[in-house]
């Protein structure tokens, strides 16, 4: 079991064509705060305003105080993780060694996980956990382990008692 490490990322090498960027910072999610703020200035209401003010005020404070970093570049070949914030290391994992990966939207906590064919994990945190589900979709749509677990469970025999329970068991849940 050959663990993945972090190299200089002058000595790592990726494979294939790039495909897309994921970064830490919501840029989109920013420039949308900054125009819906200007256009709630446009409105003759002075709370509306002031609620257009802090729209942008918010915008201006994520955009300064959150800083944005590379989280992993995606590839046709493989994704290269990036092992810090200042991206001075970096490791290359084809798409060959990925077992399955994971989008998760957890209490406002987005991740992107991949497990490895050793059983290792890699988890990466970051606000573009979208932006990585499509281009992860996209590319490897087969180890994706919500489509694994629907598989399973689509070949996994049903009988009656088993769905009368999973019948109550949604019920409860509401």
């Amino acid at each position: 079991m050959e663990k993945f490490k972090y190299i200089p990322i002058e000595e790592c090498k990726s494979e294939g064509n790039f495909v897309k960027a994921i970064c830490f910072k919501p840029k989109k999610a920013i420039i949308i705060c900054f125009a819906i703020g200007l256009l709630l200035m446009i409105v003759n209401n002075l709370i509306v305003r002031l609620l257009g003010i802090f729209f942008m005020v918010m915008a201006f404070a994520v955009y300064k105080l959150v800083r944005d970093y590379k989280v992993m570049d995606i590839f046709d070949k493989g994704i290269m993780f990036y092992g810090d914030e200042e991206a001075k290391s970096a490791c290359f994992i084809s798409f060959d060694e990925i077992e399955s990966w994971l989008v998760s939207h957890e209490n406002g906590h987005d991740t992107v996980e991949i497990k490895l064919n050793s059983g290792e994990r890699i988890i990466k945190d970051t606000f573009e956990a979208d932006k990585a589900y499509r281009a992860l979709s996209s590319l490897l749509h087969e180890k994706d382990e919500k489509y694994l677990k629907a598989l399973k469970d689509r070949e996994k025999a049903l009988s009656i008692p088993d769905a009368m329970k999973n019948i109550r068991d949604s019920f409860k849940k509401k």
